[in-house]
């Protein structure tokens, strides 16, 4: 059986650094399915950009922000942007540029669906949308401690914090 590929908005990523209550069980799943090979795992290039500045701003710690990157470059890989896909989104004149981006370019590169909590700002885009609690089957909180995607980070003297960031 062929594993799904799937586009990680940025959320799930956030979620999991920023240990946002409700949604960090959910989104730390999802990374664990990555890095245990379960699914291919894809965000873009602005979703990098998006991640890095977050965490910078809200760690106060460029080191601790380019930490953090490496831990999702060691799970995920990164999606084209091509001068098409900017240019059809362009063409679109979609209200939220980045999620459209987001969605042309996994459909351009042949993505199953999307993982975002925010599905319903991707119904305009006809892709395939799935909230993170829905992607797997539940995991014991045992399994799911076992991720070492967000520990990784950790052991490197990045101390933990939620800060309550919305909206991504």
């Amino acid at each position: 059986m062929q594993k799904p590929n799937i586009l990680i908005d940025t959320n799930i990523f956030l979620d999991v650094f920023l240990q946002q209550s409700p949604f960090y069980a959910d989104s730390k799943t999802i990374l664990k399915l990555c890095e245990e090979h379960r699914i291919n795992g894809f965000l873009t290039v602005s979703s990098i950009t998006a991640i890095f500045y977050i965490l910078r701003k809200s760690l106060h710690d460029t080191e601790a922000s380019y930490d953090a990157l490496g831990a999702v470059l060691d799970i995920a890989r990164i999606i084209p942007v091509t001068d098409e896909n900017i240019l059809d989104v362009y063409s679109l004149k979609a209200s939220d540029f980045e999620d459209c981006l987001l969605a042309t370019c996994a459909k351009s590169f042949g993505c199953d669906a999307i993982v975002t909590r925010n599905g319903k700002d991707f119904t305009a885009f006809a892709i395939t949308t799935i909230e993170p609690g829905v992607l797997f089957e539940p995991v014991s909180q045992e399994e799911n401690e076992g991720i070492d995607f967000h520990s990784r980070w950790l052991t490197k003297g990045h101390e933990e914090v939620n800060l309550g960031v919305q909206g991504f």
